[in-house]
């Protein structure tokens, strides 16, 4: 990309190589197509450039500004550098606004044919705009004529749907409902934390290839997603999560109906988009956590409790956070109290004794009252003072503060060594869990306790007797081992198997509530130290004057006193 002399907000893009004819009446023909409605949403080609020989080599278009692209904000590591602030709303709205984007593009006869995770760049705003708008399917002319289409020859075979899997992108004439499917990848990536729809555990034998999964249908996060074999990944959310409707959408956008009736329009995506951000609420633990209201817990928080940053990435970073909190400044140590210095008077306070014994005789008794009155007045004074100095001026609440900020930060480092001392137990007991769980798929009833019971004799009501009973009662516990020793000789321990995800699950529900709390409390670490200094400093340079003023009242006073008697 080039600068254009005198006008900023244009940029020039150079091919390094001699356009076809064909690619140079393309651009033509989108510089006359384009109109306020597609400039506001894509850096579209404006007028086409050409070298001192007449032969076209670029084109001119709008600048496009302090924007990132989207694959850098719904992938979670890349978000947490290139869009720290953003939250699952903001991830909401900019899904609605990739919605309205492409709605703008349908709306105008065009197709992006080229969907993928670089041609979409994101403002600090929330609002999008695609680059790279040459590579479109253009379609121009209306009326008798039969209109011309200019073709995508590109493609990106993650975000193509199944219909054109392995096909050859030259010369294809694509449709509004093969946007769609791209479109739909588009938003899961967004709403799902950049885990791809056809991305998941494939039961089969071999690896399963998304190219592959998509060309079958196999979208991993399908309710039925078993009887295609494939299972979402660990650590993920399940499909529902964002509600019924934006659920029903995606099975309609990646299922096989949607290549042959339609997928969702990119209308229906943003309006039900607008509708999911209106129902969004607040996690109580987490501020950065929204979810629909409907749901009873927040699911992002137990995502996190295994290590997983969804949101803020180096925010969340225990390391981080730490120094933060020790980069806060103190507010230094506390100043010497006008009683731990050398007291003096005021200049022009005069402090007399009484030389006449008769005058003093006279008006003494007075005069001591009153110098009295003004010494118990003043240390009252002095009192309050230094009762409002404590709490706000001297640094005590913020060493107290620092302290409980240090147990907290010990108390994540040890609830991150018990989670994994934890996880260790579960691997060290792995093959008596695999044993458990493969005898808890047989019931009791398997047992056939009604044969055991008709070889003593009993095979009706009528021969239940005390007789009979004691006799069974000898031989079923040796019958019910014997079988439980046949089923155990049929269990084969996978020393490679994992963990059972419910006893996981367990320990991260158990865990999961004592870390974000604890999150919570480090990441208002630093504001609360700096608000602790600030308002420490204050209240020092407003309670000074006050303290020596009621000291110095004190010991004149004091001396007053001193001096008549």
């Amino acid at each position: 990309m080039f600068t254009v002399d005198g006008r900023k907000e244009l940029v020039a893009k150079i091919y390094t190589s001699p356009l076809e004819r064909s690619k140079a009446q393309k651009l033509v023909a989108m510089a006359g197509v384009a109109k306020p409605a597609l400039l506001k949403i894509a850096a579209w080609p404006l007028d086409l450039l050409v070298d001192s020989k007449e032969a076209a080599c670029g084109f001119i278009m709008s600048r496009v500004n302090a924007r990132g692209a989207i694959h850098q904000l719904y992938n979670p590591k890349s978000r947490a550098k290139a869009f720290p602030e953003a939250d699952f709303r903001f991830l909401v709205h900019v899904a609605a606004d990739v919605a309205w984007a492409f709605a703008v593009v349908h709306g105008q006869g065009h197709v992006v044919g080229d969907v993928n995770h670089a041609n979409l760049l994101v403002g600090t705003d929330g609002t999008v705009k695609f680059i790279d708008c040459d590579s479109f399917q253009l379609r121009v002319g209306k009326g008798h004529d039969r209109p011309k289409v200019y073709t995508c020859d590109v493609g990106v075979p993650l975000y193509t749907p199944p219909e054109l899997q392995a096909r050859t992108f030259r010369g294809l004439e694509r449709t509004v409902n093969h946007d769609r499917f791209g479109l739909a990848v588009l938003l899961f990536h967004l709403l799902y934390m950049g885990r791809h729809p056809f991305a998941g555990r494939y039961s089969g034998s071999g690896d399963m290839p998304i190219e592959q999964a998509i060309a079958e249908y196999r979208f991993a996060y399908d309710p039925d997603c078993r009887m295609n074999g494939m299972e979402r990944p660990r650590g993920t959310i399940p499909l529902e999560t964002m509600g019924g409707d934006i659920a029903g959408l995606f099975i309609q956008a990646f299922g096989r109906g949607g290549s042959r009736a339609g997928r969702p329009v990119a209308t229906t995506w943003a309006e039900a988009l607008e509708k999911l951000k209106s129902r969004l609420r607040v996690c109580p633990r987490e501020s950065r956590h929204h979810y629909p209201r409907e749901l009873a817990v927040c699911p992002w928080c137990p995502v996190e409790s295994q290590g997983v940053y969804l949101f803020g990435g180096q925010r969340n970073d225990l390391d981080t956070l730490w120094r933060a909190i020790l980069a806060v400044p103190e507010p230094g140590p506390d100043p010497a109290l006008p009683s731990d210095r050398p007291w003096h008077p005021r200049p022009g306070v005069k402090i007399r004794k009484r030389h006449f014994r008769k005058l003093r005789k006279v008006i003494w008794p007075t005069e001591e009252q009153v110098a009295v009155h003004k010494v118990y007045s003043a240390e009252a004074e002095w009192k309050e003072a230094l009762v409002r100095w404590h709490p706000e001026a001297s640094r005590d609440a913020f060493v107290e503060k620092l302290k409980d900020l240090e147990k907290a930060h010990s108390a994540m480092m040890e609830l991150q060594k018990e989670w994994q001392g934890r996880l260790a137990n579960l691997r060290a007991v792995r093959e008596q869990q695999q044993l458990r769980y493969h005898l808890n798929g047989f019931h009791l009833d398997q047992a056939n306790i009604s044969r055991i019971l008709a070889s003593r004799g009993i095979k009706t009501a009528a021969d239940i007797t005390q007789e009979k009973l004691l006799q069974v009662a000898k031989d079923v516990p040796s019958i019910l081992m014997h079988w439980r020793k046949r089923l155990e000789r049929n269990f084969r321990f996978d020393p490679d198997g994992p963990v059972y995800r419910r006893e996981v699950d367990a320990i991260d529900q158990e865990l999961g509530a004592r870390r974000q709390n604890l999150l919570i409390t480090l990441r208002q670490g630093p504001d609360d130290l700096r608000r602790l200094s600030q308002e420490i400093n204050a209240a020092r340079l407003r309670l000074m004057p006050v303290l020596e003023s009621a000291w110095d009242a004190l010991k004149t006073a004091e001396a007053i006193l001193a001096a008549l008697r």
